[in-house]
């Protein structure tokens, strides 16, 4: 089998199934485009928008949609539109046939064309049943206390940082019975389950899909059922997201990958996590090499680190093949200015299973270690089990993030990976085995958290934007001219309210808000500025 990190072993009888041609063209440029960097709300939502706002990020030219010249005319030649890509500006089309191939290379504007799937037979399995395990041990978080407890993630919790506020993107290949697996019952009643995207095959409904590879993943993160199981981020928000076709690999799912980040993006989302990764594929005329592992050939890798300029935190497994031929990390757990996440048993050792690095231009992989081997998951079966693989020990990484990030809003970033490294066993003497090894998330809380003194920090907007007791007091708006749109958010980017301006106004009534941290973002038509604000 050629798979990189869906590690599920699967089981049972066999459906032919037969696929079709998909290629990948890259355009020149953006000459067409539709979007407007002075008006990226037309293909940004509002918490994409006030990321990049609150970490002092731009909206550029990668975040225009491709040139919508360019591909009606591609598809006016036969293809169809499958996905497009922002940020590497190209699209991937279904076709008939390879003819076209010739004609796209033709085209003025095209810059490359590359096959990413070719038809042959392949098999599909059925899902295997889960193997059943007892949670009743008189713990809150059920059977999952020690894949918590291994980082001090339950100490984060009892601070209240259960990743509340926080948005966390899950990239895999299939959600079987998500919707009705009662460790998810607070994310559906509560709402906080946003939003679902397929780009793998949109023709099966999306619970249905007998692929629960997510699901299990999931389950890490969102599982909120006291005494039976709690995931590491139980009260963050998600969307779910299909970028696999499991039962083949073709270059065309890095592509969708792409697609899927792109998508994750522009719904506003801090964490991704993904548990899939590439190195070989159906066609071996498509595989990676090792020295594909620099983070700059393949294109999901190269997204990955655009992820990381846009000011999300990519959070992605290692792979399953340090005792394999191939023994390293895959595509795009290569990619800089991510957290790429090996796995680990209960005693801290290293799992054999789980990849290693360095990447072929020497950087130090993976960046921190997770339990995956025995990890407890729950089961689209609705049990919970326990399973292998840098699958699992990824997203309960990922939970932990979104709550560091929670705690610590005032950071950007790539602070927040840092602060990982920095607190994690080995950060002296890291390897290319356990990297900078398990990080201990109540450590950089305690170490990282600054207790609010509203006098220290009204002294950067003194004299221009502060709370009194009943209002928003706006002195002077010097650094944005108006008129201007002005949006109140909490600390981790929940839109609260929204002004527009024409001129700066002497207050704005908030006496109903209660004593916290929240954002103000004032944006004018040339530049913008985002205000850090403290109500006692």
């Amino acid at each position: 089998m050629k798979r990189a990190l869906l590690f599920l072993s699967l089981f049972g009888l066999f459906l032919t199934v037969t696929a079709q041609y998909n290629c990948w063209i890259q355009f020149a440029n953006k000459k067409g485009t539709s979007g407007s960097l002075s008006n990226p709300s037309a293909y940004l939502s509002s918490k994409s928008i006030i990321r990049r706002t609150r970490q002092h990020l731009t909206v550029d030219s990668t975040d225009l949609p491709v040139s919508h010249v360019y591909v009606k005319s591609v598809l006016q030649k036969g293809a169809v539109l499958k996905s497009s890509s922002r940020w590497l500006n190209g699209i991937t089309v279904i076709l008939p046939d390879t003819s076209l191939l010739s004609t796209f290379r033709a085209l003025p504007f095209v810059k490359k064309v590359e096959l990413t799937l070719t038809p042959v037979g392949y098999t599909s399995p059925p899902p295997s049943k889960m193997p059943e395990m007892s949670s009743m041990i008189n713990d809150v978080y059920g059977t999952a206390n020690q894949q918590i407890d291994m980082h001090n993630g339950r100490k984060l919790h009892a601070e209240g940082f259960r990743g509340k506020g926080m948005v966390i993107g899950v990239l895999d290949a299939g959600f079987y019975k998500t919707d009705q697996i009662s460790v998810f019952d607070s994310l559906r009643l509560q709402g906080r389950l946003l939003g679902i995207k397929d780009f793998a095959d949109p023709s099966v409904p999306f619970f249905a899909n007998t692929e629960f590879h997510g699901t299990n993943v999931l389950s890490t993160m969102a599982a909120n059922q006291p005494d039976i199981m709690i995931g590491t981020a139980p009260d963050a928000s998600y969307w779910l997201i299909r970028t696999e076709y499991s039962p083949s690999e073709y270059l065309v799912e890095p592509d969708n990958w792409v697609a899927g980040l792109e998508f994750a993006d522009s719904v506003g989302v801090d964490v991704v996590n993904s548990s899939l990764g590439y190195t070989q594929f159906d066609n071996s005329g498509m595989d990676y090499t090792y020295q594909s592992l620099n983070g700059k050939t393949s294109r999901a890798s190269i997204a990955a680190t655009m992820a990381a300029r846009k000011g999300i935190i990519v959070v992605n497994s290692a792979g399953n093949e340090g005792n394999k031929l191939w023994h390293y990390i895959s595509v795009p757990a290569d990619a800089d200015s991510i957290l790429t996440v090996g796995a680990v048993d209960y005693n801290g050792s290293h799992a054999s299973f789980s990849g290693y690095g360095s990447t072929a231009d020497g950087r130090i992989k993976p960046d921190v270690c997770a339990v995956g081997y025995h990890a407890v998951i729950a089961t689209s079966a609705n049990t919970i089990a326990t399973n292998n693989g840098t699958s699992f020990a990824s997203p309960i990484m990922a939970g932990l993030v979104a709550c560091v990030w929670e705690a610590l809003p005032s950071y950007n970033n790539m602070q927040i990976i840092n602060f990982f490294k920095q607190y994690s066993s080995m950060y002296t003497a890291p390897d290319n085995i356990l990297g900078y090894g398990i990080p201990d998330v109540y450590a950089i809380y305690k170490n990282k958290f600054v207790s609010p003194d509203p006098n220290s920090l009204s002294d950067k907007n003194k004299g221009i934007v502060y709370f009194t007791d009943e209002a928003l007091k706006i002195d002077r708006l010097s650094r944005v001219k108006m008129p201007a749109i002005v949006t109140l958010y909490t600390q981790t980017g929940q839109k609260l309210a929204e002004w527009q301006l024409q001129a700066v106004p002497s207050k704005i009534g908030t006496a109903a808000l209660p004593s916290g941290f929240y954002l103000l973002s004032v944006v004018g038509s040339q530049s913008s500025e985002v205000y850090k604000l403290v109500k006692q």
